[in-house]
């Protein structure tokens, strides 16, 4: 079939050394994120022809955790021509149709899924599952191959037809360009359910990566592809803003897919109002505070790719204005959403209680140390409390994600937006010594927390208990 790639043998070579290697975890990637850029106005425009693909392709795998029976592929043909005729067209020069190749991956040529690959890509699996998965000596690959115009109808029956067919053959899904495992019943679910026709639910059907080295991160997605658009790039995003950042690029990635235009000049019209899908906007609103004007232009630059980076057009996300990275984000995070509101809860000098959990964090943080100077890796994470000198020569305690430790300081990234210290903003470099830690919540490698207990505290007191 005159699909305008590689070989099928060399697509499918590269596609199963992607899918099943041992790989490290984006959040350990080496490559630091470039140095501060103070405007960002030299940078290259996205160019707007680039911002619709015309001829796109994707890639599911079906893996078989047992010898399938029969002809997998001659019964998967069937089933396209019987119920899914949207996809079993023929790609004509002028008038392309969607179209599917299908092939079986023989024993011989499928490494074994390693539970090293699983604790990154196959997160939305329970453990029974994973080890099944890691069972499978058997795949089918489904390729498609789909013009712009047709994107929306094709991935819908792409997906539907993945799914079929993994449930049928209590197989598991792979796809290949969001790099993750499924199992048919969470694929439903996040993919399929609620979706019936138009732009899906773009946060369903992407990822994002989050890496880089000290406070400084790099947030891009994968998946964007499916639907013939760029993927979305944000540099230098501090580490205790990347969960807002991450909002903004959802939102963004909507919009793309419901059909924002992108001028020449590369300006990004962000206006988060013009979302129709009705859950990613739920979404949005539910991280709108006071203030939030929804809507600012940001810039559309041409992306440096990085090592590990999908195959498909980078579009970064630039934030216009003067100052470092982090006051340009924050700015337009506080422009879109308005300023994320915390509480302050006023506590005597000298608490007791207060001061015994302080001695027994500080104890547990000593321990910590060597696992925060060899590096945490997700989803292991610190963030400890601490007080800060206010305007007035007084201390506002407020959260700080961890990101290093240098002697007897603790270094990291201001969690909490300021009531009292003008000098700081939420997402701002902080060091503090141990010694003037309150508290700490540790996140362990499975995922499960310790620590926390002066928030708790605070709370039962509120409550009057």
């Amino acid at each position: 079939m005159p699909f305008p790639r590689a070989p099928l043998a060399a697509r499918l070579l590269g596609l199963l050394l992607l899918c099943l290697a041992p790989m490290a975890p984006a959040a350990d990637k080496p490559t630091p994120p470039p140095a501060d850029k103070a405007d960002t106005a030299a940078d290259t425009p996205f160019p707007a022809p680039l911002l619709h693909n015309a001829d796109i392709t994707y890639t599911f795998v079906i893996l078989h955790p047992a010898p399938p029976k029969g002809d997998v592929v001659a019964e998967a043909r069937k089933l396209l021509a019987s119920k899914y005729k949207e996809l079993a067209g023929a790609w004509k020069p002028g008038a392309p149709q969607p179209e599917v190749e299908l092939q079986a991956v023989p024993p011989e040529e499928l490494e074994p899924i390693d539970e090293e690959v699983l604790d990154f890509f196959g997160r939305k699996l329970d453990a029974g599952e994973r080890k099944r998965l890691t069972q499978a000596r058997h795949a089918t690959v489904l390729a498609f191959h789909v013009p712009f115009a047709r994107r929306n109808e094709a991935l819908l029956a792409a997906t539907r037809f993945a799914h079929q067919l993994a449930s049928e053959r209590a197989g598991f899904l792979w796809d290949a360009e969001t790099r993750e495992y499924y199992s048919p019943q969470r694929w439903k679910e996040q993919r399929l359910d609620g979706w019936n026709s138009g732009a899906p639910s773009l946060p369903a059907h992407i990822t994002m990566h989050v890496y880089g080295e000290g406070e400084r991160l790099r947030v891009i997605t994968l998946g964007m592809a499916k639907l013939g658009l760029p993927d979305l790039v944000v540099e230098q995003v501090q580490r205790s803003m990347s969960n807002e950042v991450g909002t903004l690029v959802n939102g963004m990635a909507q919009l793309l897919a419901e059909g924002l235009e992108l001028p020449e000049d590369g300006t990004l019209n962000v206006d988060l109002t013009r979302v129709k899908d009705a859950k990613v906007k739920r979404q949005l609103e539910a991280k709108m505070s006071e203030g939030a004007r929804r809507s600012l232009k940001l810039r559309a630059i041409e992306a440096t790719r990085d090592e590990g980076d999908p195959d498909n057009h980078l579009l970064e996300i630039a934030f216009p204005g003067s100052g470092t990275p982090h006051a340009r984000q924050l700015a337009a995070l506080d422009t879109l959403f308005g300023k994320q509101p915390d509480s302050i809860t006023p506590v005597k000098a000298g608490d007791p209680e207060l001061a015994e959990v302080a001695r027994k964090a500080r104890l547990r943080l000593t321990e910590l140390k060597p696992r925060v100077e060899k590096g945490l890796r997700p989803p292991e994470e610190l963030t400890v409390k601490a007080g800060f000198r206010t305007d007035d020569g007084s201390s506002e305690h407020m959260w700080f994600q961890v990101t290093g430790w240098e002697k007897d300081h603790l270094r990291g990234t201001l969690a909490n937006e300021p009531f009292e210290v003008s000098r700081l903003r939420r997402g701002s470099t902080v060091s503090v010594p141990l010694k003037d830690v309150d508290d700490y919540l540790y996140t362990r490698p499975d995922g499960t927390e310790e620590g926390g207990e002066s928030s708790r505290i605070l709370m039962r007191r509120q409550e009057g208990r």
